[in-house]
């Protein structure tokens, strides 16, 4: 330690970087997967009509170019990403992308992985609210190149709980959530999982919010056909996309554990290694003040009256102190 001290932090993070391969995700409809090393070796990559790749460190660099050569799926936002300590099954949070199942060139088509395009009724259109998808590893071995994968929750709006096609997971009004950012797994109580949202398309009825999750394990669900009406992408015609879905949730299964101050974020989650505290991050309370209304914010969290909002970290302890989750 001593020696990396001397010679930079710079050289430090370097040594990290010089080996190593880097793989993309390809998820096929009948709910396989493979990853996919970016090398520019692969003929999908050195031919690559689009972009001419100088060396390797291009491909690395322009990672995401290289993972259109090799046909990797386009996903929306990926954000935070977790292993269950029991399960071995990976989960990845998808925030939201309104560019998905829109026309034109920065529009997304619909896929199975990504099977959903609609209007939420206050202007936010493609995959507004988004979802979690996970995967299993062939034989529960990290240096895999294939799985099995389905979407565990689909992030939804209660008033669309009739709507099957919306509302796929069943959320009702004490569980639903949308765009799911964080997502870690608690160390002390283990299979239980802690999402947070990073929404930009429910804050009309509720602020940013954190939910605490027991999820099953991949391939615990069922097949869907959801039907998309008057998808862009498709020529404005509806689009039906075949699935695969996790258990439906259950009010035991997940449930909202605590709501945040208005226009915040909640980000970052850390417990004491016995579980007893809980340690979450509130980011940027009030960040919609618009210039015109300065004196007044719209949050002036942790503080009142005409307190300036400011970011905070808190600390949650259950009055027995006992294990946060139990």
């Amino acid at each position: 330690m001593a020696a990396d001290a001397a010679i930079g932090g710079l050289v430090i993070g370097d040594k990290y970087l010089d080996d190593g391969k880097l793989y993309v995700a390809k998820y096929h409809a009948d709910g396989s997967g493979q990853w996919i090393e970016l090398n520019i070796a692969n003929p999908l990559i050195s031919g690559y009509a689009t972009y001419a790749f100088a060396n390797q460190a291009d491909v690395l660099i322009n990672c995401r170019l290289a993972a259109d050569a090799l046909g990797a799926t386009p996903m929306d936002r990926p954000e935070w990403a977790d292993v269950h300590p029991a399960t071995g099954d990976i989960y990845v949070t998808l925030t939201n992308n309104r560019n998905r199942g829109a026309a034109g060139t920065t529009g997304r088509p619909l896929d199975a992985a990504n099977p959903r395009y609609y209007n939420d009724g206050e202007g936010n259109t493609g995959n507004p609210n988004d979802h979690i998808i996970r995967m299993s590893e062939t034989g529960n071995d990290p240096v895999a190149t294939s799985f099995r994968w389905d979407i565990y929750l689909f992030g939804a709006e209660s008033d669309q709980f009739a709507n099957t096609h919306i509302n796929v997971s069943g959320l009702t009004d004490d569980n639903d959530f949308s765009s799911p950012d964080g997502l870690w797994f608690s160390q002390a109580n283990p299979g239980l999982m802690w999402i947070q949202t990073d929404d930009g398309a429910y804050t009309n009825v509720t602020n940013y919010m954190m939910l605490a999750a027991l999820p099953g394990r991949q391939g615990d669900g069922r097949t869907v056909s959801i039907t998309n009406v008057a998808v862009p992408s498709n020529g404005n015609a509806d689009q039906t996309v075949i699935t695969h879905a996790g258990a439906a949730a259950t009010p035991a299964a997940l449930k909202r554990f605590l709501v945040g101050p208005k226009d915040c974020e909640i980000t970052g989650v850390a417990e004491t290694p016995d579980g007893r505290a809980l340690f979450i991050n509130i980011q940027h309370p009030g960040e919609d003040t618009i210039a015109a209304n300065i004196a007044t914010p719209t949050s002036n969290w942790p503080g009142t009256g005409v307190d300036r909002p400011r970011s905070a970290t808190i600390v949650i302890t259950k009055n027995d102190g006992g294990l946060i989750g139990s």
